[in-house]
């Protein structure tokens, strides 16, 4: 479909205006996005300092009323008689006013004597437990840095455990705990939208949800268990990140509650409502964007009649170099980018002439050559050179495609010829001419025969590699020769070929008609003047028509 100007410059600065506005939007919606996520972090963060200053004063108001239990003259001797049924007298009577969730009582080896709302539980010895062997061994810590944990049954509890002392001895420990429930993790949520989470041996204990049993929580849990497992085992919390809740995409974070047993808190927020703000931007920049829109369509539409006619013109002489007028040149009549435009079209002009030569020739060294001769004609001649030349040429070509349809052999001969055109150029050669299935490259400069070696080896390389997509393997025998050469252009004038001449070029050819498949072929006083390491076949002591003595011949080997 042919576009008019106007219509171009529509598409063009209604692109524009789209591009520049989903710029804004992006940069919008990503600086909004950075700014949100920080104060996700933020409130994370602010819970779990939260969290830690309620675990601290709880462990002080543990701390302040071990002491005092402990510090009590009749509570103290009734532990020193070890008896089990008068040690639960004292718990049941200190726990009145204690306001505890766990309260339990040793000996000065760790046995139990008593334990709250449990009378006839004593007896087991909990020495191994970490909080008890302290207060065992009088170790008491002023500040801590992790709240300690106890599990019991199904329930987590944040402990403290005190030695109870008789004159200098101790006779036995308290520890007192509160236990992490609904209530607790209500009383940490807050007046926020973040909702706690309490998980023990990852079963969920204690939840803000209204109803945790179908909030989803303990899938989030399960289907995030590998995280879980590194934040106990790095006891440290995660960074925010997003899950799904029950089908509601949610900001989490996922901490540790403290040490000595496996438990964790998982706080969760829509994000919807960290969100909401910026999807009311995004619409607003998506209704100013449509009025930017139309009115730059309206600017479009006045601009294009005032850079139609200029480009008309110009359009006009590039009809003129369709039908193959070279020599057409246009003034410009503007000095703006249109006026560029019409110097730059003269400019390709002169250019599309230079090009006409380039139709007469092959290679690259023919494009350095009519480059150097660009402005004047191109004559017949050429000079002595020393160069390499390679020749390559396809093993049992006619056999294959005797039996072949002709578009099935074309492209064969195409492919093998295309990938040996980009090798010789990825070794700084030049392909001078393709005679049916045979290939005539030039190799120029410092270390040329070295670089013609490479070439010549990747291409028998490479032809294995063709082999997997080969109904018959093909086969190529390359043939390599150094020496002086008449480089030059060749033929008539309306019709030239670039290329060498010589004795050189004959051997070369010679070899190459003279190599097996899959072979290269090179003179051996040559091969020993590089500086490359090859691997070597048959040494062949050869005659060649046109040369009275015969030549000592290498086969050099691809693998």
């Amino acid at each position: 479909m042919r576009l008019n100007i106007q219509t171009k410059l529509f598409i063009t600065l209604a692109g524009m205006t789209i591009i520049i506005l989903a710029g804004v939007l992006y940069l919008v919606t990503d600086t909004l996005t950075k700014k949100i996520e920080e104060k996700i972090i933020a409130d994370f963060n602010n819970t779990q300092r939260v969290f830690s200053e309620l675990q601290f004063l709880v462990y002080d108001r543990l701390i302040e009323t071990c002491g005092l239990i402990g510090e009590n003259s009749t509570f103290k001797a009734n532990v020193g008689l070890n008896d089990p049924a008068t040690v639960y007298f004292s718990v049941d009577e200190f726990a009145q006013f204690a306001k505890v969730d766990l309260f339990v009582v040793t000996d000065s080896d760790g046995n139990v004597l008593a334990r709250f709302d449990d009378p006839e539980n004593y007896g087991d010895n909990l020495a191994d437990s970490s909080t008890v062997f302290k207060a065992m061994n009088g170790i008491q810590d002023s500040v801590i840095e992790k709240a300690d944990l106890w599990g019991i049954g199904s329930d987590i509890f944040q402990v403290v455990s005190n030695p109870i002392y008789a004159a200098e001895s101790i006779i036995g420990t308290i520890t007192l705990g509160t236990l992490f429930g609904d209530f607790e993790a209500q009383q940490l949520k807050g007046e926020s939208q973040i909702d706690i989470n309490f998980f023990y041996n990852d079963q969920l204990v204690g939840s803000s949800f209204e109803n945790p049993i179908r909030s989803g929580i303990q899938r989030l849990a399960r289907k995030n268990k590998a995280v879980i497992d590194t934040v106990m085992m790095l006891s440290t919390p995660t960074p925010a990140f997003v899950d799904s809740l029950k089908g509601v995409e949610q900001f989490v974070f996922i901490s540790p509650l403290g040490q000595g047993a496996r438990a964790y808190y998982i706080a969760t927020i829509p994000t919807s409502i960290e969100l909401s703000i910026l999807k009311s931007i995004q619409n607003n920049i998506l209704v100013t964007a449509g009025i930017f829109l139309l009115v730059t369509l309206i600017f479009a539409f006045l601009l294009g009649k005032n850079f139609s006619r200029p480009i008309k013109k110009l359009a006009s002489g590039m009809d003129k170099v369709k039908a193959g007028y070279l020599d057409i040149s246009v003034a410009p009549s503007t000095k703006d980018e249109i006026g560029t435009l019409t110097k730059t079209f003269n400019e390709m002009v002169t250019g599309l002439r230079e090009r006409l030569h380039l139709t007469k020739y092959v290679g690259s060294h023919t494009l350095e050559m009519v480059q150097q001769s660009s402005g004047s004609d191109v004559s017949l001649g050429g000079t002595r050179q020393d160069l390499t030349v390679l020749f390559s040429d396809i093993r049992g070509f006619t056999a294959y495609s005797e039996n072949r349809d002709p578009e099935e052999v074309i492209n064969m001969l195409n492919r093998y010829l295309g990938f040996q055109a980009e090798i010789v150029a990825r070794y700084d050669g030049s392909v001078d001419k393709y005679v049916g299935d045979e290939m005539f490259a030039l190799f120029t400069g410092d270390n040329s025969t070295e670089r013609a070696l490479q070439c010549a080896i990747d291409i028998q390389k490479r032809v294995v590699e063709e082999h997997e997509n080969d109904p018959v393997p093909i086969y190529i025998g390359i043939g390599i020769n150094y020496g002086p050469v008449i480089l030059g252009n060749m033929g008539a004038m309306d019709r030239m070929d670039y290329t060498a001449l010589g004795s050189t070029v004959n051997l070369g050819a010679r070899l190459c008609g003279s190599a097996k498949a899959g072979k290269i072929l090179i003179r051996k006083d040559l091969l020993d003047q590089q500086n490359i390491k090859v691997k070597k076949g048959d040494f062949l002591l050869m005659a060649f028509k046109g040369i009275s003595q015969k030549l000592k011949i290498v086969e050099v080997l691809s693998e």
